[in-house]
Order: structure tokens, then sequence, then C-alpha cells
């Protein structure tokens, strides 16, 4: 890649395209990130695609239909490296709610008429292609993007540092809102955000996905001591689709999965 400029795509499913948002909230410096690469398709820069093959595709959103999954599986045959971009992407996100409700009733509710409807249940990309690299967040961290980027332009292997939220609450000095009551993930979640919700006295709930061989058991005791009960810590993972990879062998989640 270092020879020529590198034909790059940034592709929505579906989702609420927030993280390209982010990605042109990086101003000048994208356009400056842009003087290194041949932006072949962007549908925010571009009313059509310039290139039928990429050197690396960035795909936002989750594959919720049959027209979504098609069309991942093609980018993914024109693509030499795909990243997975934010938290619906690398982990099904906020779509993935329904996959924890009787999705007949929340049809039912919506449709008067359902039988005909394609409603599948929402997976990750990497459920149906190889993804050779993840950028979780909702939305993305812009710098941690900008970072990752010209890494990959230039050809340079990209890994994403396996620290909790809680390493960058320390750094910043922030006060642990765990010990304060309140129902923070930051233990087992993966950091890169710069904690930058419970910097804002939120609670971190997990936008970025599970941490590397973290302890699920401990915070969740430590959780219920504090007088939330399971249903509640339920109801906090399941908001961007990370319960079933944090308690993956739990019955409840077999059972939803079936």
């Amino acid at each position: 890649m270092a020879d020529k400029k590198p034909t790059i795509a940034i592709i929505s499913l579906t989702c609420c395209e927030g993280c390209q948002v982010a990605i042109l909230d990086l101003g000048e410096r994208f356009l400056q990130l842009a003087e290194h690469i041949k932006i072949g398709d962007f549908a925010f820069l571009e009313d059509k695609p310039e290139a039928t093959t990429y050197d690396i595709v960035f795909v936002e959103g989750a594959p919720i239909s049959k027209e979504n999954i098609e069309r991942l599986k093609d980018l993914r045959s024109r693509s030499k490296i795909l990243v997975a971009l934010g938290a619906c992407a690398a982990l099904g996100g906020i779509a993935e709610i329904k996959n924890y409700q009787d999705k007949n009733e929340r049809m039912r509710y919506v449709y008067k008429n359902f039988e005909n409807i394609n409603n599948p249940n929402v997976k990750p990309l990497s459920y149906y292609v190889k993804v050779d690299l993840e950028i979780p967040g909702c939305p993305i961290n812009k710098e941690e993007f900008l970072q990752i980027a010209k890494k990959l332009i230039a050809g340079v292997p990209v890994k994403i540092p396996q620290r909790p939220v809680c390493y960058e609450c320390q750094i910043k000095q922030n006060k642990c809102l765990l010990q304060a009551g309140l129902p923070c993930l930051g233990p087992v979640i993966l950091g890169g955000c710069g904690a930058s919700c419970p910097t804002s006295a939120y609670p971190c709930d997990g936008c970025r996905g599970p941490l590397a061989n973290m302890n699920p058991d401990k915070l969740s005791k430590q959780l219920m001591a504090q007088n939330y009960t399971q249903e509640e810590i339920d109801l906090i993972t399941q908001r961007f689709g990370i319960e079933d990879k944090i308690y993956p062998e739990s019955p409840a989640i077999i059972k939803k999965n079936e």
C-alpha cells in the first residue's frame, strides 16, 4: 500500500450513521488524511461509488436484513481489509436488544400482519464474514479512528490495547462510580474511549464490548451486593448487545439464541 494511494470505502448497513459523523467531525484532519487515500465510496461525500474493489473498507451498522447480509458478503469479496466500524458492526449494537425479547410480540406491536416479514436475530459482522479489525464504540472515538486509519493506510499492524475503561478513569483521576454505588461496567469493558461517560458522571454501559479475559461474575456479585437485581444487570448488558458476549454460557442466553 505504501507505493500508491490505497482505495478506501466507508459503508453503512443499518445504523444511525453516527460513526461516520464522528469521522467527519475530525474536520481538517480528515481532509489531510484524504490526501493519502483514494475514496472509492463514502455516501456522505460521493453521490456514487468510484471504485469496484477496495484496499480497506470500513463498514458501519448491523446486518439486520437479507439485503444487508448480501451486501456485506459482496463487500468482503471485493475488499482486502474489512473493518467493523462501531458497536453495531462489532457487537450487534442497539439493534441487538430485540434478540433478548419475544420477537413475535414486538412484531405484533408494530405490524398488523407480519407473517412474511424477514426478522432474523441481529448479529455482528463477524458472524457472516471474516472481519480483520473491529473499532468499537457508540459512536466511535474519532481520535482512535484517525490513528488506526493512518496505520492501516501505511500497512502497519493494528492492535487495540486490552485495557479496561477503569484504566482511563484512573488516568483522569475520576471518582469511581462503581464504588459510589452506580452500575458501571468499566471493569469488564474495553477501554479506548477516554472514559467519556464516567468522566461525565455517567456509568459505562459497555458500548465498546467486553475486555478479553474479563471477570463478569466478580462485577455481578459487586452490583448485586449493592442491591441491583440480575434482571437490572441484564438490561444494562443488553443495551449494546453484549450480554451474550459477557455471559455466553448463561442458560437464559442459550435459550434466547435458540
